[in-house]
């Protein structure tokens, strides 16, 4: 039983939720900023509704790699799918079913929302069913990224705005960007480390078309513009200057940067990705409650 519970873990890939938590988390604590106000649950069921499309994603995403033959023994993001130890069908099954969870879960909040909240929820499930299934699977075409960019940035942070009673649209939707940047940079550096095994799955992805050394460039903007980014938004109100607080990781952002100009083939492309994905928490983090404590403090 625990094998078994331990096979679907990795396949879950829950240390991923976190770029659902975050843009959710940003739009609640960006409405609490406007209004005045948190709506406990409606919070919970905006989080659990993101957390669901995140998972599955991640199931389909594992399904459509795996039928596509771009995963193997060597390369597999569920090495337990290529191995036989989970059957092909179950993965599916399991992706379709977070799916309805997360449309189940969205029903009240769309209600309370209303229909910019429908809006995103829809375009929400449409992109989490099509990255690599479904009749245009975009991921190999490469669309990952640029689809990533909104998909988890400001159609998660617009409809959290709208369900904790916000009005508007630009607030949530300037405010999004650190963190559209962020995990835009989660999805290209997986593309940089993947660059060579897609290229002989016969895949296109953004990484691949920029080349090894603009795709690394591209990726140090992503960094730049996070940063960048809620600077400006500070100087123009959007945020609180207690958004700063995310400037406390910008030595080890440094650091791990120049680092990439030498280790190009090296472990350190390996763990680009997971690197990012601790970043982007970390940065969403000190940004959402860097956004609280300035609206406690006001």
């Amino acid at each position: 039983m625990q094998e078994k519970i331990n096979l679907w873990f990795i396949a879950a890939r829950p240390w991923s939720y976190t770029a659902a938590i975050i843009p959710v988390s940003l739009g609640a604590v960006l409405a609490y900023a406007e209004e005045s106000q948190f709506r406990g649950l409606l919070f919970f069921l905006t989080l659990l509704g993101g957390i669901c499309l995140q998972a599955g994603v991640n199931f389909l995403n594992t399904y459509g790699d795996f039928v596509s033959g771009l995963d193997d023994k060597d390369h597999a993001s569920c090495p337990q799918l290529v191995k036989g130890e989970i059957v092909p069908k179950k993965i599916l099954a399991a992706g379709v079913v977070s799916l309805l969870l997360g449309v189940l879960s969205g029903v009240y909040p769309v209600l309370c929302g209303g229909i910019p909240v429908l809006v995103c929820g829809f375009i929400g499930v449409v992109g989490a069913s099509s990255y690599t299934t479904g009749i245009f699977p975009y991921k190999y075409v490469g669309l990952g990224s640029i689809m990533v960019f909104f998909l988890m940035g400001a159609l998660m942070v617009i409809p959290s705005w709208y369900i904790q009673g916000a009005h508007g649209v630009w607030v949530p939707l300037l405010g999004s960007l650190p963190i559209s940047f962020l995990v835009m940079a989660i999805m290209h550096g997986n593309e940089i480390r993947d660059i060579e095994h897609d290229k002989q799955c016969g895949i296109s992805t953004l990484a691949m078309k920029m080349g090894l050394r603009r795709a690394i460039i591209f990726y140090k903007s992503l960094y730049v513009l996070a940063y960048l980014s809620t600077a400006v938004l500070v100087i123009c109100r959007v945020f609180s200057a207690w958004a700063l607080l995310v400037y406390l990781l910008l030595p080890g952002s440094i650091k791990d940067l120049k680092n990439l100009n030498t280790q190009t083939d090296s472990e350190f492309i390996r763990k680009l990705a997971k690197k990012t994905g601790k970043f982007h928490f970390l940065f969403g983090f000190l940004l959402v409650i860097g956004i609280w404590i300035g609206t406690l403090l006001n």
